[in-house]
């Protein structure tokens, strides 16, 4: 990466994006970035959005909003089930997917939080929803950053200070939901071992039930990526919504001396602006950020609570718990050493990526390194992964799926296999038939052959929850 070219990561049956790597190498012209971006294998292009997903890119000491994504924290989670697939018969999945469309619906008559309950929320992070929950503590072993995204040391009134009450009101409402679009909550059975070392060390066998949810920081994390920054994504309802709390908040916080400088961050339609991440403005922006973090990571527990309340209901109170293997974001900016410099990572779709050389010897993944998790789509197989050193190469980072590449080479299997596909409203909607793994396996080859992450076991669905718009 010493050389000033996009480093790209891409299988020859799935050659990256031209309109995307055009994007990344403006941005690589720019001035912007203390290294090369990195164009992960997945890469695309999203509507309205300033930069290509599956991207990793680096600054020196500022923060660029435009290089992630206006939903911070946007993460994904695994959890192992005790149960295996004979146990889940249409009828119990018909049930369980009918609790958790109640439990987890986006329409609600009454706030889960109340303002100062979602404050503790964006302070404590997952350790508020294990408490709340009554999860195991142990719990946060298996969270990026043990579910808390601020330093230990912060000034909690000065988080406060950075979110509107507003948001926590809004958050209040939004909280304990997967949400719409393409997040979703799929079971899964383990249907092929690929390392059976990791595998055993991660309590995982053939045949077992495992489920994967994509879950965010919901409105509350929406509007922050957008007090802080100008973004072109948004829907005209929207926008007029985060002008009624962006201008008063940005105009009236802090002396009036520094309005045109938060203006000219925060408001004007900037495309990509730099916001010095030392100054008053940068550590503003940053605990916004962290909080909003943790708000996803509280709420994707309280997503793991809502699936076990749901498994007591259809087998009863002596069923084990599901146990969370793994939950990390794939959207944020973060303090990060690389090539031995301290620099800002911003991650778009991408996760961050630990060996067991970069992992902390108190982690349950010290052994063998942190889980990456590859989802396909619900017509397809997804991978549970495992970090390897040749992250080093890619700013410690991989894919957060495959699924744009799953639905380029996926081809008609009729063969009868389908995903059982349910919706909030209407319960089980249809059957869904698969698609060959040609692209979730071209990503996860090529993931490998780098060594950025190797497979551990290959999950393939069988039902889904999923929202609509």
């Amino acid at each position: 990466m010493a050389d000033r070219v996009v480093a790209v990561v891409a299988h020859s049956d799935l050659p990256p994006d031209p309109q995307s790597l055009q994007m990344l190498e403006r941005l690589n012209r720019s001035g912007l970035l203390a290294c090369p971006p990195v164009a992960l294998p997945d890469l695309h292009i999203k509507p309205a959005l300033e930069t290509p997903s599956s991207t990793a890119t680096a600054t020196r000491d500022t923060l660029i909003l435009g290089l992630t994504s206006p939903s911070p924290n946007c993460g994904m989670s695994l959890a192992r089930m005790s149960l295996c697939a004979d146990d889940a018969d249409d009828a119990a999945l018909d049930a369980l997917f009918s609790e958790l469309a109640r439990r987890l619906s986006p329409e609600r008559r009454a706030p889960v939080l109340s303002p100062d309950q979602t404050a503790d929320v964006v302070l404590r992070g997952a350790e508020a929803a294990v408490e709340r929950y009554d999860l195991a503590s142990s719990t946060l072993d298996y969270m990026d950053q043990r579910g808390n995204a601020l330093p230990s040391d912060v000034d909690a009134q000065a988080v406060l200070r950075a979110v509107p009450r507003a948001l926590l009101e809004i958050g209040g409402w939004k909280f304990a939901q997967v949400g719409r679009g393409n997040h979703f909550l799929e079971l899964q059975v383990v249907d092929e071992i690929h390392d059976g070392t990791v595998a055993r060390a991660w309590g995982l066998a053939e045949g077992q039930l495992v489920v994967m949810y994509h879950a965010d920081s919901g409105l509350l994390g929406a509007f922050v990526g957008r007090l802080y920054a100008h973004r072109r994504k948004n829907t005209w309802r929207g926008r007029l919504y985060e002008w009624r709390i962006k201008l008063p908040f940005q105009l009236r916080v802090g002396p009036p001396s520094r309005i045109p400088q938060r203006i000219n961050y925060h408001i004007a339609p900037h495309r990509l602006m730099p916001i010095p991440a030392d100054s008053e403005e940068g550590r503003r922006t940053l605990l916004a950020l962290q909080a909003a973090g943790n708000y996803a990571y509280a709420n994707r527990l309280a997503v793991l609570a809502a699936l076990r309340d749901a498994m007591r209901s259809v087998w009863g109170n002596n069923i084990a718990p599901p146990a969370l293997l793994w939950d990390a974001p794939h959207n944020g900016i973060r303090r990060e050493i690389i090539d031995d410099r301290k620099l800002w990572v911003h991650r778009h779709n991408a996760v961050r990526v630990e060996p067991p050389s970069q992992t902390p010897p108190h982690s349950p993944f010290a052994q063998t390194g942190q889980p990456v998790l590859l989802p396909g789509t619900e017509r397809t197989s997804s991978y549970l992964c495992v970090a390897g050193d040749g992250a080093a190469n890619t700013l410690h980072s991989a894919d957060h799926g495959a699924g744009r590449s799953a639905l380029r080479l996926g081809r008609p299997l009729n063969n009868g296999a389908a995903t059982r596909l349910y919706t909030y409203r209407n319960a089980l909607t249809e059957m869904v038939p698969h698609l060959s793994d040609d692209g979730v396996d071209a990503v996860a080859q090529v993931l490998r052959a780098c060594d950025i992450a190797r497979p551990v076991a290959r999950l393939r669905p069988l039902s889904v929850l999923k929202g609509q718009g």
